[in-house]
């Protein structure tokens, strides 16, 4: 992990991130593309539109007619594309046999809140209105805030909800609320500044209704019920640990199922790892796990 960390830091010297927004987003995508493996060769990919959203399916020969996974990248709401987390989507669909379908988003600071979230709720009513198979709502990072969201505005809107959700370690609060976001102020790969950076690119207004501080921060929503079923995966060294936490306890007094899994050693991040680092096999064989068993359910 500790090669690991410091492979990723390569490609951020000093002079990317002074460079900016531009600069900072070729270097992920190079850092990404690094640790990115061969998809599966039996793999159909397919890139097109759900609506007007860009997105990037996942089929297998024998993928499940039982269960779809609607999967949003991480990357602190202004990195990130179907690019970034090809290598992992691909893998995921390859080894539990369902469809995978990845949301390219739109990013900040260009279309800050609520534009991403508008766009994955697009792709997701367009696929429960036109499809029969379960949705799972996967995401990393601000991915899993994104997903979280989702499953909040679907509910208010008394409209169904997905099947399931799994989230890898998401940011689900305000910074600074928790225990974590100061005992890890300095964790490799996200540390405090880092952080608050991200979230000023994503909200671009000064005040913020009690509404969409609920579609920013699924943790202060002032009731979890009626939340779909969730298996929330975190990292050891992650100022965002106590964001899957108290998530966790959150949905449990709400009598929501829940499982947690925190990956000792793995950093935030370790997701673009699963192929070179023993945590983040941990995690990625976990996931997989997760899926397989949801998926069993429904075929039983």
């Amino acid at each position: 992990m500790t090669n690991f960390v410091n492979q990723s830091l390569s490609f951020f010297p000093t002079d990317v991130v002074t460079q900016g927004i531009d600069a900072q987003r070729l270097a992920y995508q190079a850092m990404t593309s690094h640790f990115a493996c061969s998809p599966p060769s039996s793999l159909a990919v397919e890139d097109s539109d759900i609506g007007s959203v860009p997105v990037r399916r996942y089929i297998t020969e024998n993928s499940s007619n039982n269960l779809r996974i609607l999967f949003a990248h991480g990357g602190g709401w202004y990195l990130g594309n179907l690019d970034s987390h090809d290598s992992f989507c691909a893998h995921l669909a390859n080894d539990c046999g369902v469809e995978v379908i990845a949301i390219d988003y739109s990013l900040a600071p260009e279309s800050p809140f609520p534009a991403g979230l508008d766009d994955i709720e697009c792709v997701y009513q367009s696929l429960a209105i036109n499809s029969s198979p379960a949705i799972m709502l996967m995401g990393d990072s601000a991915g899993a805030n994104l997903m979280a969201a989702l499953s909040l505005r679907l509910r208010r809107k008394g409209q169904a909800g997905a099947y399931g959700q799994c989230f890898i370690y998401p940011a689900l609060s305000k910074i600074g609320t928790l225990v974590s976001h100061g005992a890890m102020s300095d964790a490799p790969l996200l540390d405090l500044d880092s952080l608050n950076f991200c979230w000023e690119q994503y909200i671009q207004t000064p005040n913020v209704s009690a509404l969409e501080v609920e579609e920013l921060m699924p943790l202060e929503a002032q009731s979890h019920e009626l939340l779909p079923n969730t298996m929330l995966f975190a990292a050891e060294f992650d100022p965002l640990v106590d964001d899957a936490r108290n998530y966790q306890q959150a949905l449990q007094a709400a009598n929501v199922s829940v499982q947690l899994c925190i990956i000792r050693g793995l950093v935030h991040g370790g997701l673009h790892g699963f192929n070179v680092t023993e945590e983040g096999g941990i995690l990625y064989s976990k996931i997989c796990d997760y899926v397989r068993s949801q998926l069993d359910i429904l075929v039983s």
